[in-house]
């Protein structure tokens, strides 16, 4: 971990090594309930007070985060910042150590998947009655969705990511418009070089692809919501995919098959543009339209998450109204473009409407726009295992989509009595 203070308007320090320097100690927790800050999306905080933020972003990150500081002090010279780094892995268990300890920050940056067990524990706010209509929106749906558990506002979305389809337009000059289209060109393109279309069909990859049968995992109570014909419609939806070209399941070979141009299309995540448009050549990469599902004239899709940011409760009354003020500004116009700053930290922003400069980060907003949400399911891993024997049935084995279905709910039903889950 390396720590660093910023006070007022000094300039923003980068630490280097394993240095340290002195980060104030975050005031005790209030012996009652914390006050919810009494300012709106424009506040000015009416007193000094300490954004303590713990995060885990790389070093280009880090740089852009000080330049929204920077920023934000513009208007707000008497906030201070401690800010907290963390390698990825070390993030989480710090912090819950800190949750015991009663060291705790005052924001955390972190993926929705965190916000379903911080909340049920206890050490997350519900911002539910200070986000205003007017933030809301401004957010993109589906991110919104990325941060409401169980009826509450458990952070804010600051940074959309997703699975999107990327073509090498240097193998196929033209996208598709339905999987039939992809399907015939990734066969025209076979030979002893090129496979077509190299995809993983592991979960985060393929269960997205229910939407186009009009599907989704779980309903609003939480229990799985999806009736035979669904799930016959989504394997044999997968069954066709397959006679794109290369099957893989949660590797790195399609990854390898699309930079070594021996794929046209890839299904990947977002996180992976830059890497993929510098080893395939820039003007080569392009994100495509998910096609057209000719059975239910739907479009397949692709899961989107997001990074939040997240109030932490039992922070003291002026460190969270300072606190508020900072993750507000996050999600205003001025925020969110310096966050998405090609030259940047290069995310993507949790805005469903903003001009963007770079042609790649527009392609992959409009195709996240259309995406499907990641679910904040508990017990979402219980499912993961059954849902991909089906897929490996069909697309390896040759099993009926209908005998695939039927086993992995059987599968599923025995997961979870174990679980404590809802069936």
């Amino acid at each position: 971990m390396v720590m660093l203070s910023l006070v007022g308007c000094e300039p923003v320090r980068t630490p280097t090594g394993t240095s340290e320097t002195v980060v104030p100690t975050p005031s005790p927790p209030p012996a009652t309930v914390t006050p919810k800050p009494t300012a709106t999306a424009d506040m000015t905080p009416s007193l000094p007070g300490t954004v303590n933020l713990w995060l885990d972003w790389d070093p280009v990150e880090l740089e852009t985060l000080h330049k929204v500081i920077a920023a934000f002090q513009e208007n707000f010279p008497q906030v201070t910042f401690a800010i907290a780094y963390y390698p990825p892995d070390e993030l989480r268990p710090a912090f819950e150590a800190a949750v015991i300890e009663g060291n705790k920050p005052s924001l955390l940056f972190g993926p929705a998947s965190w916000g379903p067990e911080l909340w049920e524990s206890g050490t997350l706010l519900d911002l539910t009655s200070w986000a205003d209509a007017e933030l809301q929106a401004t957010i993109d749906p589906i991110a919104w969705r990325q941060v409401v558990y169980n009826g509450a506002l458990v952070g804010l979305p600051v940074e959309r990511q997703g699975m999107v389809l990327y073509r090498n337009r240097s193998i196929a000059s033209n996208a598709v418009a339905t999987l039939d289209e992809l399907v015939e060109a990734a066969q025209l393109l076979k030979d002893d070089q090129i496979v077509g279309a190299g995809l993983d069909y592991g979960f985060m990859y393929s269960a997205s692809q229910l939407a186009a049968c009009d599907g989704d995992l779980f309903n609003e109570r939480g229990d799985l919501d999806l009736d035979n014909q669904i799930g016959f419609c989504w394997l044999r939806l997968l069954r066709t995919l397959r006679d794109t070209g290369w099957v893989s399941f949660n590797s790195e070979d399609d990854l390898v098959l699309f930079e070594t141009n021996r794929s046209a299309w890839l299904i990947e995540s977002t996180l992976e543009a830059s890497r993929l448009a510098r080893v395939i050549g820039f003007d080569n990469l392009v994100i495509d339209p998910w096609p057209l599902y000719s059975e239910t004239n739907k479009r397949l899709a692709g899961f989107v998450w997001t990074e939040n940011v997240y109030l932490v409760a039992g922070t003291s009354p002026v460190d969270l109204e300072v606190s508020w003020a900072f993750a507000r500004f996050l999600l205003t116009p001025e925020g969110q473009l310096i966050l998405s700053d090609p030259e940047g930290a290069y995310h993507l922003p949790s805005f469903s409407s903003i001009a963007l400069s770079d042609g790649l980060q527009a392609q992959m907003t409009a195709s996240l726009s259309s995406g499907v949400t990641l679910p904040l399911h508990p017990d979402l891993s219980l499912y993961i295992e059954p849902l991909e024997g089906a897929v490996r049935a069909v697309t390896l084995q040759g099993s009926s989509p209908e005998f695939a279905w039927e086993m992995a709910l059987k599968k599923i039903e025995q997961e979870l009595p174990d679980s404590g889950g809802e069936e």
